[in-house]
């Protein structure tokens, strides 16, 4: 087993323990999603907690795709961080504004492109929306 798996079942517990026992707490379902509502230091302790659950979880499932993608599990060497070019970006939409960041003018010249097909998409489901009211 996996050890982030066994941390985030171990952190579920406890926090699942903290808020029945010791948290102001209330609960239900919304259609298919449960929620918790609480006050108090146990409630949010408990609350947090649950949420780490699901942090180490996420952690164990990259931990595993990793291992199996690469045949060997642990730190990689400082050889393989220097061989590897790694290039990203991102899009952020203000308002009808995008902000467009990246690391290289390749990379920025996609992202130009998909913000242009969203701002038209997005002018498109407005108009339609208004004329079909």
């Amino acid at each position: 087993m996996n050890k982030f798996y066994l941390l985030s079942v171990i952190l579920f517990i406890a926090g699942l323990l903290l808020i029945l026992f010791y948290g102001d707490v209330r609960g239900g379902f919304f259609i298919i999603f449960p929620f918790i509502i609480g006050s108090g230091f146990y409630a949010a302790l408990g609350m947090f907690l649950i949420f780490l659950s699901f942090m180490f979880f996420v952690f164990g499932i990259v931990e595993k795709v990793r291992e199996e993608a690469t045949g060997y599990s642990g730190i990689p060497s400082e050889e393989e961080f220097t061989e590897r070019e790694i290039e990203g970006g991102g899009v952020v939409f203000i308002g009808p504004f995008p902000v467009i960041f990246g690391t290289s003018l390749k990379v920025v010249q996609i992202l130009i492109i998909i913000a242009i097909i969203l701002m038209i998409f997005t002018m498109l489901f407005l108009f339609w929306s208004v004329l079909a009211s």
